[in-house]
């Protein structure tokens, strides 16, 4: 039991942690962003991709584990 406690606050952490990872580097691609290149949706896209489908995943698997 004690190391299931462990398992989905870990997995709590690492999916709020990705969330908030997405919220800077959209940030600094907003910062960077240069009109000759890619639309800046694209880049929202990939991001999402990258950081907050996984985060998700993270989060509503810690949650699952939590009730159990």
């Amino acid at each position: 039991m004690k190391g299931k406690v462990w398992i989905y606050r870990f997995l709590l952490i690492v999916g709020i942690g990705m969330a908030a990872g997405f919220i800077i580097r959209l940030s600094v691609d907003a910062w960077k962003y240069k009109m000759y290149a890619l639309p800046f949706y694209y880049y929202i896209i990939f991001r999402v991709i990258e950081f907050l489908l996984p985060a998700t995943f993270l989060i509503i698997t810690g949650v699952i584990l939590r009730k159990k």
